[in-house]
């Protein structure tokens, strides 16, 4: 018997090794991902899980302090089904370790295996030839040879951990039908493989580590109808109810359910149809305190028929219908939205219909905040990967941060792919419309460069007039000064709200009422449509579709044709613009 020893120093730089190692082969494992759906994302899913565990967790002398600091970040930031599984398995691992501040061999390898057991009580329906059959063999193994050397014991192992993902293939139809290998489990596979090139050479420095050269595979043409299942969905809970109480909640709202907890928080993750009722039904188990939700009919179709080699991105404050984004494959980022401290994804976990049923009840004023760096980073470099260019469309820079901190974001991931990052200058339906010229200047065939170039003057003349109802929703935001609010109230004015040239909110018109209010805004409309004419539009509301009907009308005997679209105005927007709001937005034409 040997007498290897592990302490929270050498168990850490397992963790970073094989971390570092899995991070590495990200876009390989995204290459053959088809289960539980080709969404192409486990490979990403699995490196940002490791990428914020090694960002968060902390190195302790003892070995279960520093697991225990590993399992916390694991759990409460881990992505993607696979990366739920692991971080269930490291959670596992740090509750066997126990008390232990250093661990023998005979003792590591009895934690893995024990460990097994929690990867596999998360998932509501394990499947073998996935991940967890690659940590079930492979701890497994260990126990069986553990007097070995422990070099020679990881060593041998790994080489059957080998067979063993080779195996999945044989495991899973649909693995079977696209002769390849589990995504996850080649994941883990990797994870193994860095702890033991960290035993054998005692390297941690990130130059070491090399994508592993993947084998030719005939090219994966899986099924891509996702279902009506299709929104991969994400919510960590702090709460004191356990995780089977979770599982049973959860389990009627769609399938490939995880659930793990640690301490005092749950961690979901569940394929839905109606994320936005899954959030509604966790507000009142706990404190939601972070939510992610991803488009996997959209992943699919970007990564197996994608509509073009250019692909359109844009932020949730852009009013255009869902299905024109279905259609032409537009990447919606959404931002968040805060409302009575739970943090809500704009149009996702809080759609417009619920916002404004509920608006004049929250407790505090709903507030807005930009997205995670983390959760940037997952959606751009998933965009970028599966496009050969991109062009993003985004709401004004002096409106909102959200322009500048993608540009942030993008200067950080070093691509050398063709990317345009354009501020709109507008926000709302404005900006649903010059998204929608994007993909009309896309599907006539003109190149990346030629929309960019069109896009400039398009901008230049679209314009966007909201007639407010109520002023409070503005001075609460802090749209409007309270000062200037105040005298606004007092006077019971009815302001119009544009914005200028330079992307910055204005003051349109002050009127007495809003009927007045949206005399001034058809008279704008008529002026433009006599000197220029105008080439689109399209009419938002925020709570009542019927404040539409005679501006509606008004506006087709003006401009002489309906309206591109009809929409809610966004939770984000809607905020300020409050109930009782609807506006015009239109593109003029820039030939006359």
């Amino acid at each position: 018997m040997n007498n290897y020893t592990i302490d929270g120093s050498k168990l850490y730089s397992f963790i970073v090794s094989g971390a570092r190692n899995l991070i590495v082969n990200e876009h390989g494992l995204n290459k053959i991902n088809v289960f539980p759906v080709a969404d192409g994302d486990t490979g990403t899913n699995l490196a940002l899980t490791m990428k914020t565990i090694l960002k968060k967790a902390q190195k302790d002398d003892h070995t279960n302090t520093t697991m225990s600091s590993i399992a916390k970040a694991a759990i409460e930031n881990a992505y993607g089904n696979s990366g739920m599984i692991f971080a269930q398995y490291l959670n596992g691992l740090a509750i066997e370790i126990g008390s232990r501040t250093q661990l023998t061999q005979e003792e590591f390898v009895l934690a893995t295996q024990n460990a097994v057991k929690y990867a596999y009580e998360a998932v509501s329906s394990p499947k073998e030839g996935t991940i967890l059959t690659v940590m079930k063999e492979w701890s497994s193994d260990l126990k069986n040879h553990v007097s070995e050397e422990f070099e020679t014991l990881l060593e041998r192992s790994i080489e059957n951990a080998k067979k063993t993902v080779d195996n999945t293939k044989f495991k899973l139809k649909v693995l079977m039908d696209n002769n390849v290998v589990d995504a996850g489990a080649k994941g883990f596979l990797y994870f193994i493989e860095g702890i033991y090139q960290y035993v054998k050479t005692g390297i941690l420095d990130e130059s070491h580590f090399r994508a592993a050269t993947m084998e030719e595979h005939v090219e994966i043409i899986p099924n891509t109808d996702i279902g009506e299942l299709r929104y991969c969905s994400q919510f960590l809970v702090q709460t004191e109810k356990d995780k089977e109480y979770f599982t049973k909640l959860m389990t009627p709202f769609g399938d490939s359910l995880v659930v793990s907890k640690r301490d005092e928080y749950v961690q979901i993750h569940i394929h839905a149809k109606q994320p936005e009722k899954v959030m509604a039904t966790l507000v009142f188990e706990g404190t939601v305190i972070s939510s992610k939700v991803d488009d996997m009919q959209l992943q699919a179709n970007l990564l197996h028929r994608r509509k073009s080699p250019i692909v359109i991105v844009t932020d949730s404050i852009a009013d255009f219908p869902q299905e024109f984004a279905e259609r032409e494959q537009i990447t919606v980022i959404p931002l968040n939205l805060i409302v009575d401290s739970t943090v809500y994804l704009d149009k996702v976990t809080m759609t417009p219909e619920y916002f404004y049923k509920h608006l004049d009840d929250y407790r505090m004023n709903p507030t807005s905040a930009q997205p995670t760096q983390e959760h940037l980073e997952r959606y751009l470099t998933g965009l970028i990967e599966q496009a050969e260019s991109v062009i993003g469309i985004f709401v004004s820079s002096k409106m909102s941060g959200t322009f500048n901190n993608i540009v942030r974001n993008v200067n950080s991931l070093n691509v050398t792919k063709k990317i345009s990052l354009i501020d709109s200058k507008v926000n709302s339906a404005a900006q649903g419309l010059v998204v929608m010229e994007a993909a009309k200047l896309r599907n006539q065939g003109l190149s990346h460069d030629e929309i960019v170039e069109k896009l400039e003057v398009i901008i230049k003349n679209t314009h966007i007039y909201v007639s407010v109802k109520d002023l409070k929703y503005m001075i609460r935001g802090g749209r409007v000064s309270k000062v200037q609010g105040i005298i606004l109230s007092k006077l019971d004015l009815k302001p119009v709200i544009s914005i200028d040239e330079t992307g910055k909110g204005t003051i349109f018109a002050k009127t007495l009422s809003q009927k007045k209010a949206v005399k001034q805004i058809l008279k704008k409309v008529s002026n433009d449509m006599r000197e220029k004419g105008i080439m689109t539009y399209s009419l938002v509301y925020s709570d009542d579709i019927a404040h539409l009907n005679d501006f509606k009308k008004e506006c087709k005997e003006i401009i002489g044709k309906d309206p591109a679209y009809i929409e809610a105005i966004s939770p984000i927007v809607g905020l300020n613009a409050g109930k009782g709001a609807f506006a015009i937005a239109y593109i003029k034409d820039s030939q006359s």
